[in-house]
């Protein structure tokens, strides 16, 4: 009996000693600088957790396809009513580039990947893509899906990057909507609400004068070239406040809720007329143009 009592003393010491070092290297982890705990967290994920996240991915994917198969052969056959009658939109959009004299606008080039969802406390804006750096996609390209814009990459590893959605509070997009007068222009980021449910979009920085409609499309701007210009954020809803003779902000109604999205596309290259980068080339009058 009392060897068995000391064999539980020092076990339960044992068990405390672990836990004491956990909690030490947890302090010493969060106290790091950001760059290093990025470091540390591709790290970890690249070698014990990678067996983890492989089985969480087969899991994903075999549940995904299992629901959404009936959906993939409806948007197959929409797809292809589409490709039918865009033959007859190409030319006539390229006869009408030609009679305003306008060049051919460079195509996004898109890669496909599956969104997966860790489901632990504090990460209900994150998300994993099982696309990397081995596929093109690089840190702040767009994520979009069928729908509209879900949200940007932030961390890039060979196989797999990170991204967060439209409701992390660090999202910004430039955004505008077309009103009678034209176009309004303004900043679209997350307002938290009490419950994660509650999260909602605010398009900040319209004119006061501005006279937008409630459901007009609200869609990226392409200014400051992190999201290519045209697609689709959501639609405008009521009036969330105003600065008398300054401006006036809005609720959006997203056009994807994360929680939904199960695959998505990554917008690796911008097109040129989003964002032109003029590079100084040292000869007179030379001058480059680049997507970012």
């Amino acid at each position: 009996m009392a060897g068995q009592a000391q064999g539980g003393r020092k076990r339960r010491r044992r068990d405390f000693h672990v836990v004491l070092g956990l909690v030490l290297l947890s302090l010493i982890t969060i106290n790091l600088p950001v760059e290093s705990q990025r470091v540390i967290g591709n790290g970890l994920r690249e070698s014990i957790l990678r067996p983890f996240i492989e089985v969480q991915r087969i899991v994903v994917r075999t549940r995904a396809r299992a629901r959404d198969y009936l959906v993939v052969r409806d948007q197959l056959d929409s797809a292809l009513t589409f490709v039918a009658s865009a033959t007859t939109l190409a030319d006539e959009n390229r006869q009408l580039r030609d009679l305003l004299a306008l060049d051919g606008r460079s195509p996004s080039r898109l890669v496909a990947a599956w969104v997966i969802r860790s489901g632990t406390t504090g990460s209900a804006s994150v998300f994993r893509l099982d696309a990397g750096s081995e596929d093109g996609i690089r840190p702040f390209d767009a994520v979009v899906t069928d729908r509209g814009l879900l949200g940007q990459v932030q961390e890039v590893g060979p196989g797999s990057s990170m991204g967060y959605d439209w409701s992390h509070p660090d999202f910004r997009v430039s955004a505008m909507t077309l009103t009678a007068d034209g176009q309004a222009h303004g900043l679209v980021e997350a307002a938290r609400g009490r419950y994660r449910e509650q999260d909602r979009l605010v398009l900040r920085g319209t004119a006061y004068l501005s006279d937008l409609q409630r459901g007009a499309e609200v869609v990226t701007s392409g200014r400051g070239g992190a999201y290519p210009r045209g697609i689709l954020i959501g639609w405008v809803g009521e009036v969330a406040e105003a600065s008398a003779g300054w401006d006036i902000s809005y609720y959006v109604e997203p056009a994807v809720y994360p929680g939904t999205a199960t695959y998505a596309q990554v917008h690796i290259e911008l097109p040129e007329d989003t964002l032109q980068t003029v590079v100084d080339t040292g000869g007179p009058g030379e001058a480059t143009g680049g997507s970012r």
